[in-house]
């Protein structure tokens, strides 16, 4: 089977300097490992070209840059007829991007769209921006019953809100490419071995944009209030973000007083969070709105015991109590018991770690999710074939 996977969006994606969690290429390489041809198209804005990605010894994808339109964030690619009619499915990205919904009709036999985003009341742009498209377009999704692959359960239940049938939609989910994280394990830096020397009894770890959307002022309220019942904890932060963000990020930590309770650095290359992540204690995720969180991949793959909300993310990866925590953000309360509780609970934290690690290697690696996706392709092809 030949597969060719488009991201019909407007940003590009560097795969000579970065390939680390860009989800095309990581499921076109897991595709590729069961016997299939499986390509990929990205947006450009400069020169058409082609990339190929080696790996495991000979194997390769190739990835074609293609020009594009830019309309109001929908990639709107002109000169790909004759590219895609050498594939037998092709794959293309979100419900609402024009160019999607302009190919369920025209190349109906050998469709489906991966889809991630849902309903969320923080979200107002994009729910605005839905609620035009569904006047307009939603309906021939209903009438050709579209195939959809969608990144999450929220995801899932957001599509069937609008009458595309349940059967039509299958919730698979986002996998991590183990390949890539597996060569990290060696690397260190000066902030890894603070991290490691720290005799802190409790050592927190964020990674992320500091932005509204992760509500990070909600870390130091955590953070402060432990601090004031006699808890020898340390907070890490790892992310960057708009000025007037960080700004206002960096006034609430000295407005709490607690400078010597938190390291925050800016950026850290990818090769260094494996150590990151395994010489932390808890991962916190208060996010509003998540389509997946690959953050949530890395640290449950590397034994965070996770507390976060309920998003696209802990909706496919976290059974509550199990293998992390899902616990609301109006109760502060509630998520320093769990931690501090969990915390003291040395063997109900091994069993969570060891749940967690096995989740993400069993379920969530692109190669564990491969045949997922290849089952969903054969039934297109299957169906155009009766």
């Amino acid at each position: 089977m030949k597969i060719l996977i488009i991201r019909n969006y407007p940003s590009f994606m560097d795969v000579i300097h970065n390939t680390y969690n860009i989800q095309e290429v990581g499921l076109a390489k897991a595709l590729t490992r069961k016997g299939h041809k499986a390509d990929i198209v990205f947006w450009t804005d400069k020169e058409e070209k082609e990339e190929k990605i080696e790996f495991d010894e000979g194997q390769y994808i190739t990835v074609f840059y293609k020009r594009g339109k830019n309309i109001l964030k929908n990639a709107w690619f002109k000169d790909i007829d004759d590219l895609i009619s050498e594939y037998d499915v092709i794959q293309a990205c979100e419900y609402n991007q024009i160019q999607s919904w302009y190919w369920a009709k025209k190349y109906q036999n050998k469709m489906i769209i991966y889809h991630g985003p849902y309903y969320s009341s923080f979200n107002a742009r994009y729910n605005l921006i839905c609620k035009v498209f569904d006047m307009f377009f939603l309906k021939r999704y209903i009438k050709l019953k579209t195939k959809f692959i969608v990144k999450s359960k929220l995801a899932a239940e957001f599509l069937i809100s609008k009458g595309i049938e349940g059967e039509n939609i299958s919730a698979i989910g986002v996998g991590i490419d183990t390949q890539l994280l597996d060569i990290s394990d060696n690397y260190t830096s000066e902030f890894i071995e603070e991290m490691k020397n720290n005799t802190k009894d409790l050592k927190l770890l964020y990674i992320g944009k500091i932005e509204k959307r992760r509500d990070p002022n909600f870390l130091i309220d955590v953070l402060k209030s432990m601090i004031d019942r006699g808890v020898n904890v340390h907070l890490y932060v790892i992310g960057d973000g708009k000025e007037n963000d960080t700004s206002d990020f960096q006034k609430y930590i000295n407005t709490n007083d607690i400078k010597e309770n938190i390291t925050w650095i800016r950026k850290c290359e990818q090769k260094y969070l494996a150590n990151v992540y395994k010489s932390s204690d808890v991962f916190l995720l208060p996010t509003k709105y998540e389509i997946f969180g690959m953050v949530l991949l890395e640290a449950m793959y590397y034994g965070c015991v996770v507390y976060t909300t309920i998003n696209g993310g802990s909706s496919m990866l976290i059974t509550n109590g199990v293998s992390g925590y899902i616990l609301n953000t109006d109760n502060k309360e509630d998520w320093i018991s769990k931690i501090l509780n969990i915390h003291n609970n040395k063997i109900l934290q091994k069993n969570i770690k060891e749940n967690a690690t096995n989740k993400i290697k069993k379920e969530f690696t692109w190669d564990a999710l491969a045949d997922k996706f290849i089952n969903r392709y054969e039934s297109i092809i299957n169906k155009k074939q009766l």
